[in-house]
């Protein structure tokens, strides 16, 4: 099921994360004028990656997705943004070093916007893909779908294939991401997480994937 485009509101200064909830952030990544205050969170690591890249573009987008991650995160364990540390979980998976937090997160980014899941004592992944209405997804779905999801895509309505297309290649990347697994390009345990579509805005695909199916989203816009 694909939820509609949620009503994403601005969230408070500390916003109350409970068991049964997941956080989901939507950052615009193209606000240029977010890049100073992104770049002075960011670690001395995170700044060199950030000096690796080509394009100017690419190097905002990491800045300022990397600077949300930390500016939100920063709201639930009660530190500064640039206190927060990380390190590689199970399979690579980032993780909080901050000690005494049941805070898990995940994020992805596409086409100038980021999403930012974030959970309390269950995992949780999120993918988020710009559609392109041009890519040769025949090919994709023959190789990562499993039979039936590749036949259901073959035999829908041509100008329904795309949309449907991306669904699937969402809701699996979130799972893989969730436990870890699509780092390593491993399955994730059947039935071990839910799933549910999202469109997060005009033009863009996304999921979310979580430990349990007893959770509901929560939508918030990341400002400063």
């Amino acid at each position: 099921m694909i939820l509609p485009t949620p009503n994403w509101m601005e969230a408070p200064a500390e916003p109350a994360l409970f068991a049964g909830e997941i956080h989901l952030w939507r950052a615009n990544l193209n606000d240029a004028s977010r890049m100073s205050e992104c770049l002075a969170v960011l670690s001395r690591d995170e700044i060199i990656r950030a000096g690796r890249f080509v394009f100017d573009e690419d190097r905002r987008h990491y800045i300022i997705s990397h600077g949300a991650l930390r500016h939100v995160l920063a709201r639930y364990i009660r530190t500064s943004p640039g206190d927060v540390e990380f390190l590689e979980g199970i399979n690579g998976k980032p993780a909080l070093v901050q000690r005494f937090t049941d805070v898990r997160f995940n994020l992805s980014h596409s086409g100038g916007l980021a999403l930012l899941a974030v959970a309390r004592s269950r995992e949780v992944g999120v993918d988020l893909e710009q559609v392109n209405e041009d890519i040769r997804f025949e090919d994709i779905a023959a190789h990562y779908f499993d039979p039936r999801e590749a036949w259901d895509l073959r035999t829908a309505p041509p100008g329904e294939r795309t949309a449907r297309f991306f669904d699937v290649w969402t809701r699996k990347e979130a799972t893989l991401k969730a436990s870890g697994d699509g780092l390593t390009g491993g399955v994730p345990a059947t039935g071990r997480f839910a799933v549910r579509s999202v469109t997060p805005a005009a033009g863009f695909a996304g999921a979310v994937a979580s430990e349990g199916d007893d959770w509901r989203l929560a939508c918030w816009e990341w400002t400063m």
